[in-house]
């Protein structure tokens, strides 16, 4: 695969650096702003059915003691069930990826450093830690950087993408969460998503179009040279793609079972923790809404706080303000179980540890791992 040296904005922001007193000022600003989205949420005045009013805080205390203690750990136990298998579909992807741009680890290496970067990514915002040490791992022992940062651009794509279509596959059924304005919801909802899902899908598969509708578009110069740089970027790493489609079909299935697995999780969180007038694709619709807001937001640490105000948002009316809250911290913490696992593997590896083989397509085998 033939690619310009300076390959990606993720390659570009790799080499970018970064002091240590700036990322300190930049996670203390990301601590402060989760802290600041918590005392928001739960200082919130909650209707009682007396007709008082109390904070979040005070609800949700008051309604911790009425838990059923075995219903609690049964389903969170299937909670983190249910994300145990979209974390390994989301680490079965980023192996096919791999493979697809011709290199080939041990599964076993893939799911150690993928439940590594899920436990840095705990301490930062969106998916960086994540995306980060998996290019990171990937790179460093394959010794292919545009290769793996490829990978990690289609990863991202095709993410995007399920995400958006996670929401339209539960709207029809969860519909009734948006109460009497159900129908303008979707109206105004689905061309939005179909028209980010096809712009996705002609970056992709017909970059080219992608610029010249750009070109038609009145934007300063400097924004439609920055977006046409993107596009042909994105189009360098996924050409490597284009002559790969079972790989690729076989990628976006496991990204629809990664967002959906996520989504529905929080429904059995919810049910452990009592709200078993839940109704599944009622809570599933409204967890896809609050990834994407968790994914997209920068401003808080591992979207903390932000989960948990826009749930609340869209269920507080539904399973109560409470139950809402309580459901969605829990759905982090039922996946921090499992995530907790990577910071083992982390110091499990110690500083000369080598993948038991690295096969890169085009070239021998890296002789540092034979």
């Amino acid at each position: 695969m033939n690619v310009p040296e300076t390959d990606s904005l993720l390659t570009r922001a790799a080499k970018a650096p970064t002091g240590p007193l700036r990322r300190a000022v930049s996670l203390t600003i990301k601590a402060a702003v989760t802290a600041g989205a918590f005392w928001l949420l739960l200082r919130h005045q909650v209707r009682q059915p007396d007709g008082t009013h109390a904070s979040a805080l005070r609800t949700i205390l008051d309604y911790l003691p009425r838990i059923d203690p075995r219903a609690f750990w049964t389903f969170v136990l299937v909670a983190a069930g249910v994300k145990a298998i979209g974390i390994l579909c989301s680490m079965t992807r980023w192996h096919l990826l791999l493979r697809a741009q011709g290199i080939r680890f041990p599964f076993l290496h893939i799911a150690g450093s993928f439940l590594i970067g899920r436990f840095i990514g705990t301490f930062l915002p969106s998916t960086i830690g994540l995306d980060g040490y998996k290019l990171y791992d990937a790179a460093r022992f394959s010794g292919r950087t545009v290769e793996a940062t490829a990978a990690t651009v289609v990863e991202k794509l095709l993410g995007l993408i399920w995400l958006a279509l996670t929401f339209v596959v539960a709207l029809p059924f969860g519909m009734s969460l948006f109460g009497n304005r159900a129908r303008e919801v979707a109206a105004v909802t689905v061309p939005i998503v179909a028209g980010i899902v096809l712009a996705f899908l002609v970056l992709m598969i017909r970059p080219a179009l992608m610029e010249r509708a750009i070109g038609l578009v009145p934007l300063p110069h400097r924004y439609r040279a920055w977006i046409k740089d993107f596009v042909r970027r994105t189009s360098t790493a996924v050409a490597g793609f284009r002559r790969r489609g079972g790989i690729l079909l076989a990628a976006s299935a496991l990204s629809f079972l990664v967002h959906f697995t996520t989504a529905s999780m929080y429904y059995f969180t919810a049910l452990a923790i009592g709200a078993f007038h839940a109704e599944f694709w009622q809570v599933t619709l409204a967890s896809t809404v609050q990834i994407v807001a968790t994914v997209l937001s920068p401003f808080t640490i591992a979207g903390e706080g932000v989960r948990e105000i826009v749930q609340a948002l869209l269920l507080a009316k539904k399973i109560g303000m409470s139950e809402s809250i309580l459901s969605a911290a829990l759905g982090f913490w039922a996946a921090e179980a499992l995530t907790l696992v990577g910071g083992i593997v982390w110091w499990a590896r110690g500083s000369d540890y080598r993948p038991r083989f690295c096969k890169v397509q085009g070239g021998p085998p890296r002789p540092d791992l034979v």
